[in-house]
């Protein structure tokens, strides 16, 4: 196992987060919680939203446009599904057993994503180490993209603001259909050097991943009279509109100019205290309508996410009020920015590193 990155010790900044978690936990005892409830309700009502979906799908043999409509309109679903309540699960907030939320986790498995790996590496990785280049695994999908401001950068990615846009459509057919796989199988990739993956998830691995290639082009193909072609236009579909509805969860929140990119040094010593890492390489996205209360899980406020991931995405309005009226009165680095300006400068990240190129070559 690799020794992993260690944070600065900071009294300081641990009596800054310890009275945060006071004032975070009384306030969110008197918050209703009937949120909760209605969270534990649309464990079942958004699956089931998706079965109808699916089915209403299948049964379009004679119109396969509206085929089309309705894989995409899952695609986009999934990702409904997945902030909602595949990340809610993962970090335990759903149900008080774990039992019951790991049974939650099943559906990502029944969505074609593998919930074993995708927790390992949110868990152990992502949230200890966030924009850290050879820890955040979540980081670590980007593929030919440079992403970090001082990793080497190839010939080829001085061309990557460009075709970064064809890219990103293809994020969940790399995650479902090869990323997942690599996890398991390259001995190079973070995950492996962190834990010990059993031999059983590979099993279920191989099953899930079997029988969602099974529910999604074999089922229209050979019972519902699509062609093979028709059915595999229909995954393509999904996956390039679940592709970028993610975009607005997955780009927003931690790769962006605004944000930090922490690099150990010799003695594997992180820059910041755990409390100042979170705040330095995450920010909020400064949008709250019923849209993102309701469907997609409060996912603006990821700050308080980050800092105190065992608290419902229910609470977070009022704990990221408390964060941030904490984070200004004590000078700490807490961010908010719109969703336009978050991407762009995600872009403008993703840019100025294609433009290092030139920098190479003079």
């Amino acid at each position: 196992m690799t020794t992993s990155p260690k944070h600065q010790e900071n009294e300081m900044d641990s009596i800054y987060l310890n009275d945060l978690f006071r004032q975070v936990t009384e306030t969110v005892k008197k918050l209703p919680k009937s949120r909760i409830t209605i969270l534990r309700w649309k464990v079942f009502i958004l699956p089931l939203i998706y079965i109808l979906i699916y089915l209403a799908a299948i049964g379009q043999s004679e119109r396969p446009g509206l085929f089309f409509l309705l894989y995409a309109l899952m695609g986009i679903w999934v990702v409904v599904i997945f902030v909602n309540l595949i990340h809610e699960a993962c970090h335990g907030n759903i149900f008080p057993k774990a039992r019951h939320n790991q049974l939650v986790y099943y559906i990502f498995d029944m969505l074609g994503a593998n919930s074993y790996i995708w927790k390992q590496r949110h868990l152990v990785l992502h949230h200890r180490f966030p924009n850290t280049n050879g820890w955040d695994a979540d980081v670590e999908q980007k593929g030919p993209v440079s992403v970090f401001p001082y990793e080497p950068i190839k010939g080829y990615q001085r061309y990557q603001h460009l075709y970064v846009f064809f890219l990103y459509p293809l994020f969940m057919i790399n995650w479902l259909f090869v990323r997942d796989f690599r996890d398991y199988t390259s001995k190079n990739r973070i995950i492996r050097k962190c834990i010990r993956i059993p031999g059983i998830e590979i099993f279920k691995l191989i099953l899930f991943k079997s029988c969602y290639l099974f529910m999604m082009v074999g089922i229209p193909w050979l019972i519902a009279g699509f062609t093979f072609w028709q059915a595999l236009a229909g995954l393509v579909i999904l996956t390039i509109a679940g592709s970028l509805a993610a975009m607005f969860v997955l780009l927003t929140p931690h790769i962006n100019t605004g944000n930090v990119f922490p690099q150990p040094d010799e003695n594997g010593t992180l820059p910041f205290s755990w409390l100042r890492h979170q705040l330095s390489c995450t920010n909020d996205i400064s949008l709250s309508n019923w849209f993102t209360r309701h469907l997609m899980g409060n996912f603006n406020y990821h700050v308080a996410h980050h800092i105190f991931p065992r608290i419902s995405s229910v609470y977070a309005p009022e704990v990221t009020r408390v964060l941030e009226s904490y984070a200004r009165k004590h000078n700490l680095p807490y961010r908010s920015v719109s969703l336009r300006t978050s991407f762009r400068m995600h872009y403008q990240l993703i840019k100025n590193n294609a433009m290092r190129w030139q920098d190479i070559e003079l």
